[in-house]
């Protein structure tokens, strides 16, 4: 799997050198609404796909990406869905990809207030914690709206979150389900608040339906160097707690077919938390368009 990451990087690295001497090459752009709810201007990336310009594209409508953290991972989900729905075994349909930015992602992407700042946390930074209803409430009334009169949309949806961004993936895929069709939750932070949204994402595994909707979780390796699964699940220290709480998630997901949920995983031996997002996209993807392997 790396030999294919790797050639599939150099195949977007290489792409800007065919351009024409002098021609910008333009990934997206920033866009803003002033948001009532969060009363502030929020900033964010659009990508359009370029076959929605000229005569040809005037009727084109797309499926819609919402990524969060998009500072760090717009351009590479925007290339790799640019490269994955245009080239040679269209693996997904071209898309919009809308890009959140966050001036306080611990607001915006944790659902519940904590008092005591988590390890590794800067002192104080758990002060503003707890936003995500509010944040949700601004994507669903507000965002979307705009993204939709503006941009050619189509009404499917997929939302991508990593870390805390991937909580935030739970919390609108177990509160507000039908907000997205499809979503892809890399090795979320379900650590959060004593696993509090961990435990309500059991319950309603356990109790609802989710036909019609799509999930994809990508895991990662944060233990200590050469230790097995069975070791993880077992242990019960704190550096461990990151990861024992994802697996958990894995087996709630597993052991509740009977609720209609189209779901995949995968544990990445190899991928470390910063690594793990570009290869669970990619997968992902060819997951939720049903892309087999040649």
């Amino acid at each position: 799997m790396k030999q294919v990451l790797l050639f599939l990087c150099s195949v977007l690295l290489s792409f800007p050198c065919h351009a024409q001497p002098g021609k910008q090459l333009v990934l997206g752009q920033t866009d803003s609404i002033p948001s009532t709810l969060l009363k502030e201007q929020r900033k964010f990336y659009v990508h359009v796909p370029s076959s929605a310009s000229g005569k040809e594209g005037a009727n084109k409508r797309y499926p819609v990406v919402y990524l969060f953290d998009a500072d760090a991972q717009f351009a590479a989900t925007t290339s790799l869905i640019q490269y994955l729905s245009t080239n040679y075994n269209t693996v997904c349909p071209e898309m919009i990809v809308v890009g959140l930015l966050h001036s306080d992602r611990r607001k915006d992407l944790t659902p519940t207030h904590v008092t005591t700042d988590p390890p590794f946390w800067a002192p104080g930074t758990s002060k503003t914690t707890g936003g995500g209803e509010k944040f949700i409430a601004f994507i669903e009334q507000e965002l979307i709206p705009y993204i939709d009169r503006h941009y050619p949309t189509r009404p499917d949806k997929l939302l991508i979150g990593h870390s805390l961004g991937g909580l935030t993936v739970m919390q609108i895929f177990v509160h507000h389900t039908r907000l997205f069709n499809a979503y892809i939750c890399i090795d979320p932070s379900m650590w959060w608040d004593k696993q509090t949204l961990l435990k309500e994402t059991k319950r309603a595994l356990e109790q609802r339906s989710f036909q019609g909707t799509a999930l994809y979780l990508g895991i990662a390796n944060t233990a200590e160097q050469d230790m097995e699964l069975p070791a993880v699940r077992a242990d019960t220290t704190a550096e461990t707690l990151h990861m024992r709480s994802v697996l958990q998630l894995q087996r709630y997901l597993e052991t509740n077919k009977h609720n209609g949920l189209k779901y995949q995983g995968k544990y990445y031996k190899d991928e470390s938390h910063m690594s793990v997002p570009f290869i669970t996209e990619y997968e992902a993807l060819r997951f939720l368009f049903g892309a087999g392997r040649k």
